[in-house]
């Protein structure tokens, strides 16, 4: 039998010796070569539209003008439909209207539109299925839906879409040390992170790293991305020390390679703030709040969703200092520039809301804080699971409120619900949970029951100690808390 390919090379050496390189024939090379100009010049005008609209879309996107980047991303996607006719299996090989597809996609997936934004992502994956498991556009398409999935909350759907597109890659693809599969595993650790399967997320994490620096190098930007992440998750975590310098390292980074006037600079700024909030270090963390906001006003706009990321940090670092109306500005004002870029479901919208109800009840404005409660955690249950972590914060706020209200019964089932939650999905010691002991411990206060207060309290006041320090405010909260309740509890006459 006739090797096919042999058969190939043998037909294209005779017509290079025969017709393409023989004198006689000079008629045939211009004839070809003046129809392969006219071709690309057909196919370079075709094309000017399309890469304009994508242009200025990918522009509108970064300053976070969504309704422009939606026009022009549409009108690029129109183009790349009607492009792609001279490839071998129809448009649908043509890479531009993936990437077109994708870029709607994501736009939909930051502003939370996500039942516009999954059947673009369907589309594209089905797009790349046909081009088979050796193309990397395949695992690609597969990451962004699980991305889009992990937004949603729909975490078992993401997880498997994770794992496919990195069996794919690691058979099929051989390239083990690609900054794609790095992007991959990074999505990965955020799942995992964000179900709070940490110690699942770390490996991860730092698997997506090892490959990024293989593939880039130690300072580039993708290595700073993942340390963020790291940084988030080590705060989570509450190991508060190996985040600091985890956000350290990546700001390093980006300030070497990006400037200290780059968006990503900014976000590692607003990171450690926020991490310097949570230890009580507020004179360091309020600056850099400060900085990372003047830089996103400046480079992205001041209607960008980042930009309501630091006003909001800044409103709960005001909150925790007590500077109460200069909290209530800022928080508004992160929600007002959430609502107008968002979808209503969006989780960061929740998180707004979240914020506010917790300042209207930490300074006993009850009435002010129930319709941005109520609507935070109706959000939070429709696009998040009920274990999810930020979802029991809205419900530690709801026990607050009602013990504000001096509903007890109902203060007391949903202290001990969350401090339940909690202690599901995180370490025995986790500062988060002694907010729900401290909670429960007031709450006994409140209904003169000192002696049950005392244990809540002891436990609260421990776990907090063993996270920030003797000299965090949280702590000597904790400190009078207890206090009061062994005070009291010396007072009363045993009955």
């Amino acid at each position: 039998m006739i090797n096919a390919r042999a058969a190939i090379d043998s037909l294209q050496e005779f017509a290079r010796r025969h017709v393409k390189d023989n004198p006689r024939f000079k008629w045939f090379q211009r004839i070809t070569l003046a129809l392969s100009v006219t071709i690309a010049a057909v196919i370079g005008i075709q094309s000017i539209p399309y890469y304009t609209h994508i242009g200025s879309g990918k522009q509108a996107y970064q300053k976070g003008h969504y309704k422009e980047a939606e026009k022009e991303f549409k009108l690029a996607l129109e183009q790349a439909s009607g492009l792609g006719w001279y490839y071998l299996g129809g448009p649908e090989r043509d890479p531009r209207l993936a990437a077109a597809i994708n870029n709607l996609a994501e736009l939909y997936r930051t502003q939370g539109k996500y039942s516009q934004s999954e059947p673009l992502y369907k589309r594209l994956a089905s797009i790349t299925e046909k081009l088979g498991n050796k193309h990397q556009g395949l695992p690609m398409s597969l990451n962004n839906l699980a991305a889009l999935k992990r937004d949603e909350g729909r975490y078992s759907e993401a997880e498997p879409l994770y794992k496919r597109a990195i069996h794919i890659w690691e058979c099929d693809i051989k390239q083990p040390d690609d900054y794609n599969l790095a992007n991959i595993y990074n999505g990965l650790g955020k799942l995992y992170r964000d179900e709070g399967r940490y110690r699942e997320a770390e490996p991860v994490y730092k698997k997506a790293l090892k490959i990024s620096e293989k593939s880039l190098g130690p300072n580039q930007q993708q290595a700073a991305t993942i340390l963020d992440n790291l940084g988030g998750l080590y705060r989570e975590e509450a190991r508060y020390a190996e985040s600091e310098a985890t956000y350290k390292k990546a700001l390093a980074i980006d300030l070497q390679i990006l400037g200290n006037q780059h968006p990503d600079t900014a976000t590692d700024l607003n990171n450690l703030a926020g991490l310097y909030r949570d230890l009580g270090r507020y004179t360091e963390a309020e600056p850099l709040y400060k900085q990372a906001l003047a830089i996103r006003c400046k480079m992205l706009s001041p209607e960008h969703p980042y930009v309501a990321k630091s006003l909001n940090g800044l409103g709960e670092l005001y909150q925790a200092q007590h500077r109460y109306p200069e909290a209530e500005k800022a928080l508004k004002q992160a929600l007002a520039v959430r609502q107008a870029a968002l979808s209503p479901l969006h989780p960061d919208i929740a998180t707004g809301l979240d914020s506010l109800a917790s300042l209207y009840i930490s300074t006993g404005h009850y009435q002010q804080a129930e319709a941005p409660l109520r609507r935070a955690i109706a959000i939070r249950c429709q696009v998040l699971s009920q274990d999810h972590p930020d979802l029991t914060t809205s419900h530690l706020n709801e026990a607050s409120l009602a013990l504000g209200r001096q509903q007890f019964s109902k203060a007391e089932a949903l202290f001990k619900q969350t401090l339940a939650a909690y202690s599901t999905v995180l370490p025995a010691e986790h500062p988060s949970l002694s907010n729900s002991l401290d909670g429960l411990g007031r709450l006994y206060l409140a209904e003169k029951k000192y002696n049950e207060a005392i244990d809540p309290l002891e436990r609260a006041l421990a776990i907090r100690i063993k996270a920030f320090g003797p000299a965090h405010p949280l702590v000597t909260e904790s400190r009078h808390h207890l206090n009061s309740a062994l005070l009291s509890s010396r007072n009363t006459p045993a009955s």
